[in-house]
């Protein structure tokens, strides 16, 4: 877990640096607990041994969800270009429904083509990034647009951490990642960001984590 760990502690770094300077959304993030918690996820979502280390170290902020139905999330900013929202662990059940359990009315029922140990951690423009809690390190796969979910990621710490990278990377383009007039992300951003992921993830897993996110 010492790899989740370094991971995590990274990308809280950078994702205050850049919320610091440049974000958008206040008491709305991924912040360490100060006390570690146990069980704080319905009991009906498989949970790995690295999405257990990070919701009983990390939680899930969300200042306007309080007293409401709202679903808790904390958003994750990479610049002008996307913004994440990982599900609280206690609202993890309502994060799966639509994909593990498809609701009609008042009715609920369980996906007979979901993988039930898929869990769905996240969500950009309403695609999930998805959890295999059944492999270890705990791939993480994205699907957009209706496709099939692709591998982003060999185990939850590279997935921080290259969340992590792009981060970084968008803090030195002052956030401005998008061009104003294409609004398209500019080329220099993409070139700065590839070589830095390509260590981390394949060529095929970087080319699809950059399209999830829409950023090529």
């Amino acid at each position: 877990m010492k790899q989740l760990s370094e991971a995590l502690a990274r990308f809280v770094q950078q994702q205050n640096l850049y919320n610091d300077a440049y974000g958008l959304f206040q008491n709305h993030d991924i912040q360490p607990r100060t006390e570690n918690l146990t069980d704080c996820w319905d009991r009906r979502i498989p949970v790995s041994p690295e999405l257990e280390y990070l919701y009983s170290h990390y939680e899930m902020i969300d200042a306007k969800a309080a007293g409401t139905h709202k679903l808790k999330n904390a958003a994750v900013e990479i610049g002008d270009a996307a913004v994440l929202f990982f599900a609280a662990p206690e609202h993890l059940y309502r994060q799966q429904l639509g994909y593990r359990w498809i609701t009609s009315g008042e009715f609920v029922q369980e996906s007979s083509s979901w993988p039930p140990h898929h869990v769905v951690i996240a969500n950009f423009n309403d695609d999930p990034v998805i959890v295999d809690t059944s492999a270890p390190d705990s791939p993480v796969y994205a699907a957009f647009e209706g496709g099939a979910a692709q591998q982003v990621a060999d185990s939850l710490a590279n997935f921080f951490t290259a969340l992590s990278i792009l981060i970084e990377s968008a803090c030195t383009f002052k956030g401005e990642l998008k061009d104003e007039d294409t609004y398209e992300t500019k080329a220099e951003y993409i070139e700065h960001v590839k070589p830095l992921l390509h260590p981390l993830l394949n060529e095929n897993q970087t080319t699809y984590l950059m399209e999830y996110l829409s950023l090529c």
